[in-house]
């Protein structure tokens, strides 16, 4: 019975840590603004929604956003794919912990279960909004017939199983970090062997789903799928960085080591050079030897702007802070100082911000497979529901964060932890 008061008692520990954000009064206020702005965002969903209602008009819905017949993903889809990518690299903290046993890793590798739940609820969010109306969602579970054949049925069963891989992993660590324990090996090595899979799988499933699309060229390339999981591994790692480095400076007691950073900053600006090379190696195949008009149209509009000019905006974003976060990285004074290397973090995730929105997902629209060109612009409402839904999942990962950060502090840098 202590046994289970014990994981009882932890869940009450996370509840009141989150609900509190660990009496940190710069976590309240940061807390209370990321709270009115979920909440107008909520409001102007229902209202988006109801609007026939409010407004006693045939008027409403997702008609409401700059989405339309032709071009039927916008900046909701957009910024899901990006927030999978962030979910799915969280696990580069924990494969360096658990499968190499890196005691400096191992100390915040829960952060990175933290940000894999925190961004897949924003995620989770995300698709409610693109669907308009939740009810929609039945029709993405799986089922039969069309399960296993359907990849949205494969993309279901991928992001919630990593959302309750990471929701364990939190809590159990969370749980034996707060009693001063060890995490133990029965639990390490069955969770990072099914967790690893899972993170790889769920941006590379998300890819697969465009890949598989024959009436969109533009994604029909072999390199979107490892394209994808290569610019994941930049910014996840990139904003776990930037997380830390907020903690450290903002929570007592909590002290990352340099190497931390500097092993995180080699992989991130690997995978940023990979993410580099295979956009270069696609766009050589387009203008090279490409027969296919209709895909070098849409790369016409990704690089050039055809018909809709700030699409190539983010294109040239993503190479210009994708080539900045690398020469940074290899400017001694960058990389041989903490800011230097989050000021680099920060150069990372915005080139993938740029990467993983629009420029990778508007042009496979324009021309249309009935050769119009429609353009696409996101509506201000559009802009302020996607906004409140990243305060919401922003919150969630503060919440998350100050307990476990918290477990950690007790274990590793006051308890048995720091003795080993």
């Amino acid at each position: 019975m202590s046994g289970l008061r014990d994981w009882i008692e932890t869940i009450w520990y996370i509840i009141k840590e989150a609900v509190t954000l660990g009496g940190n009064w710069r976590a309240r206020i940061v807390g209370l603004g990321l709270l009115i702005i979920g909440a107008y965002g909520l409001y102007l969903w229902i209202f988006q929604q109801h609007a026939p209602i409010f407004l006693h008009a045939n008027y409403g819905g997702m008609i409401l956003t700059g989405m339309n017949d032709s071009v039927i993903w916008g900046l909701y889809i957009a910024m899901f794919i990006f927030w999978v990518g962030v979910a799915a690299a969280g696990i580069a903290f924990g494969i360096a912990a658990y499968v190499f046993r890196d005691k400096e890793f191992m100390k915040f590798a829960v952060l990175g279960e933290v940000q894999a739940v925190a961004a897949l609820i924003t995620v989770l969010l995300l698709i409610v909004v693109d669907l308009g109306r939740p009810i929609r969602a039945l029709f993405l579970m799986p089922l039969l017939p069309n399960f296993p054949k359907s990849m949205l049925d494969w993309d279901f069963i991928v992001i919630t199983g990593y959302l309750t891989i990471n929701l364990i992993g939190f809590y159990v660590t969370t749980h034996y970090y707060r009693q001063d324990k060890a995490l133990p090996n029965k639990f390490i090595i069955p969770f990072i062997t099914i967790a690893a899979p899972f993170a790889i799988g769920i941006h590379t499933v998300t890819a697969f789903i465009s890949q598989a699309l024959t009436a969109r060229p533009y994604w029909n390339s072999p390199l979107l799928a490892p394209a994808y999981v290569a610019t994941a591994f930049a910014a996840g790692p990139a904003i776990l960085l930037i997380a830390l480095y907020i903690a450290e400076k903002y929570m007592e007691g909590i002290h990352v080591d340099f190497k931390v950073y500097k092993k995180t900053l080699y992989l991130m600006i690997g995978a940023l050079v990979v993410g580099l090379y295979f956009n270069l190696s696609e766009v050589q195949e387009v203008y090279w030897y490409t027969t296919e008009p209709w895909k070098r149209a849409q790369w016409n509009v990704a690089l050039f702007g055809v018909s809709v000019p700030y699409v190539a905006v983010f294109q040239w974003l993503w190479v210009a802070f994708g080539v900045a976060a690398v020469l940074a990285a290899l400017t001694p004074y960058v990389r041989n100082s903490k800011k230097g290397i989050v000021i680099t973090a920060v150069l990372v995730t915005l080139a993938v911000i740029f990467e993983k929105t629009l420029r990778v997902l508007v042009p496979a629209y324009i021309p249309d497979p009935l050769g119009q060109w429609v353009p696409y612009w996101p509506t201000p409402l559009e802009i302020a529901i996607t906004v409140g839904v990243h305060a919401i999942g922003i919150l969630v990962y503060i919440a998350l964060a100050i307990p476990a950060l918290r477990a950690v502090k007790k274990h590793y840098f006051e308890g048995a932890g720091a003795h080993h």
